[in-house]
């Protein structure tokens, strides 16, 4: 009988526990918020046959590049001819419209993170995470395309490496470099089981032209990365982190040193680095109903945060958007 008391024992605090962390992971994700919509500006809809799951702003010409992609036909169908590509907005243009914005891309092309690279002479490229149609057991890629006419790109080369395992965003820094920012550990088990708590397993990887090594190793699931305006500042978001990482950047060797940890209100995903320095991070308010979304499509809600990073882990954070 003692054997049996013990063994309840044992098995109810086993329980106890497991339904303490399930409501821990749930209340740290949102499900229990309220959520208010509220924005003070206006809002102009713009109907898209596809999803857009990233986008980056050319500012000196007033074009918007947007990852484009019939996700929801990946989850609802076997998605084995679902392709994407780039499309292009014109912010000069009324009513606003988007067209193609690639001359050629590859058989096979499953657009996620992008982002715009602009050398000195003002030359033009577009960096596309390509994600393959076996996830996990088919390599992951980063495509290339280069500028030929004003907002027209044709395919160049395409990167590979064991480090971009499960890439979700990337920052261009160099005609052939970037940083990716991937949302998983490189191993599963209990690493993958830390990352629901804040604890970072996922690797940040620098691709210097021809070689990709992890320049951070502790990245709690990478949603975004952007880099500062004179290549001095990496910005990584972590959406099972809930905070944003802030990195010094070695432009001679890509190397990083960490130099703030910066806490949000929600589980931040694509930041943009506005034209005065300050950041815009889209997040997601409540994750449970982001990992519905990701299953059946049902709507999830979207905050839109602007941060100003101070001293330390500092930063004036002021909420522009949140929808439920």
């Amino acid at each position: 009988m003692r054997v049996i008391k013990t063994l309840l024992k044992i098995i109810g605090v086993l329980v106890l526990v497991a339904g303490l962390g399930t409501l821990y992971v749930l209340n740290r994700g949102g499900a229990f918020r309220k959520i208010e919509p509220r924005f003070a500006g206006t809002c102009q809809s713009l109907s898209l046959d596809a999803s857009a799951e990233d986008m980056t702003v050319d500012r000196e010409r007033g074009f918007v590049y947007i990852s484009y992609l019939d996700r929801q036909s990946l989850v609802k169908g076997d998605g084995t001819n679902v392709q994407g590509t780039i499309m292009r907005l014109d912010l000069n243009r009324q009513p606003l419209a988007i067209e193609e914005a690639l001359l050629d891309k590859p058989d096979h092309l499953r657009t996620h993170g992008l982002s715009l690279y602009v050398d000195p002479a003002g030359k033009r490229s577009l960096f596309v995470i390509n994600h393959p149609v076996n996830r996990g057991t088919e390599p992951e890629l980063v495509e290339v395309f280069d500028e030929v006419e004003p907002g027209k790109f044709s395919h160049r080369e395409t990167f590979s490496s064991p480090l971009f395992n499960s890439p979700n965003d990337m920052a261009a820094v160099g005609p052939r470099q970037f940083y990716v920012a991937n949302d998983k550990a490189l191993k599963g088990g209990l690493a993958a089981g830390l990352q629901q708590v804040g604890i970072g397993a996922s690797p940040l990887t620098y691709f210097d032209g021809s070689t990709a090594r992890a320049v951070a190793d502790d990245i709690a699931s990478g949603g975004g990365i952007n880099v500062s305006a004179d290549g001095t500042t990496l910005y990584v978001s972590e959406t099972a982190g809930q905070r944003l990482r802030v990195f010094e950047r070695n432009p001679a060797d890509g190397s990083v040193t960490e130099k703030a940890r910066i806490a949000l209100p929600t589980s931040p995903d694509n930041v943009d680095v506005a034209a005065d320095g300050s950041l815009w991070v889209t997040g997601h308010a409540n994750t449970v109903k982001l990992i519905q979304h990701f299953i059946n499509g049902s709507p999830a809600p979207t905050q839109v945060l602007r941060v100003v990073p101070g001293a330390g882990n500092t930063a004036t954070v002021d909420e522009i958007y949140v929808n439920a």
